[in-house]
């Protein structure tokens, strides 16, 4: 899939804008605070449905405005076009449409467009809580396999119900009923979890390798209350801790297993990376797990997604820069936000497009 037109008005600090970004290579250049990941927001925010920053949308609306609308333009790799708009003003809230149709829940635009972002933040995902690590599979799986998705806002309803009945003091008889959708949800869950791990660390190993010249062992380890390669024995598995944590639960009123509190546990050279590893090593290991989720969603969708790049190349040596361009400009429609050119890396690309932002206005050039 690829980004042939993006139209915004009303949106955080952007002067109205109308671009046309390059199917392969679109750099993004300007300072800080000028709008360059203002520009990226709008262009992720039709596609998703939200803000990749977690802002709630009265934050994104611009100063003044009273509304925002945002319009994209994409083709697939059949040629095939889709058009996805964005609208939201106080009065009416939101407004998400395919192709002119109104679309009634968020989750429809799911699988609809695979996008995999890197942010400067995002080296948390190596060092930081559990949560960023469940985040990352969930996304990366609920693109690839509708009925994923579709069984994790299932868990997540019953788990707020389960919680909600722990809170209320609920008796072992009607916290059965949650507890057996729970069970049946969950294993599902954990078993997609699981099968898809084992891909995933093998692409994440061949990047990480190519990424920080070190050719020791890359492992990812599914970190589970749950066990079984089945349905049923992972279903027994969950029910046998609940059980076991039953008494656990009613003190401390939440549900205390399941994949909502599961782990990713990434080894590299046979050390726990969130642990032990350089921030170096913890930027290279973060920067092969996305470029990991771009392979898989390009595998098993059948459509390439897009790569958004975020200022990242500002902790890389140039080396490493120059590897982490070939890797994705080559094969991705590829945005990377910079604060300004960098000549070296700019010659990778001759065919590419160039974007510059300074005060909310964005200039393109060829």
């Amino acid at each position: 899939m690829i980004f042939r037109r993006l139209r915004a008005e009303g949106f955080r600090n952007l002067a109205p804008l109308e671009i046309e970004p390059h199917p392969e290579i679109n750099w993004i250049h300007g300072d800080n605070g000028q709008g360059k990941t203002n520009l990226l927001e709008s262009l992720l925010y039709p596609v998703t449905g939200r803000s990749h920053r977690r802002a709630r949308d009265e934050e994104v609306l611009g100063f003044d405005a009273e509304f925002f609308f945002l319009a994209a333009i994409l083709e697939d790799d059949t040629g095939e076009s889709l058009e996805l708009t964005a609208a939201w003003s106080r009065e009416e809230g939101k407004r998400l449409k395919r192709d002119g149709q109104e679309l009634m829940k968020l989750a429809e635009l799911m699988a609809l467009v695979g996008t995999v972002v890197f942010g400067p933040r995002d080296v948390e995902l190596v060092g930081g809580l559990p949560e960023l690590r469940r985040r990352f599979l969930d996304y990366t799986l609920s693109k690839i396999d509708p009925n994923y998705l579709r069984d994790l806002l299932s868990y997540k309803r019953v788990l707020r119900q389960r919680n909600s009945l722990l809170r209320a003091g609920g008796s072992p008889r009607e916290l059965e009923a949650w507890t057996t959708q729970l069970v049946d949800f969950g294993a599902k869950i954990h078993l997609e979890r699981v099968r898809h791990l084992k891909e995933l660390a093998r692409h994440a190993g061949s990047y990480y390798k190519e990424m920080s010249d070190e050719d020791g062992p890359f492992h990812l380890t599914y970190r589970s209350s749950i066990s079984g390669n089945d349905e049923a024995s992972a279903q027994a598995s969950f029910r046998s801790s609940l059980e076991d944590l039953a008494f656990s639960e009613s003190l401390k009123r939440n549900t205390l297993a399941g994949p909502h509190r599961d782990d990713m546990r990434i080894d590299i050279n046979g050390r726990n990376a969130r642990k032990y590893a350089s921030q170096g090593q913890k930027r290279s290991v973060a920067i092969a797990l996305k470029l990991a989720q771009a392979e898989l969603l390009d595998q098993l969708r059948r459509d390439r997604p897009v790569v958004v790049l975020d200022d990242v190349f500002s902790e890389l040596d140039p080396g490493r820069r120059e590897r982490l361009c070939a890797l994705v400009g080559r094969q991705y429609q590829t945005f990377l936000a910079t604060p300004r050119p960098d000549s070296a890396l700019a010659g990778l690309f001759p065919a590419s497009r160039v974007f510059t932002v300074q005060a909310g206005h964005v200039e393109q050039s060829v």
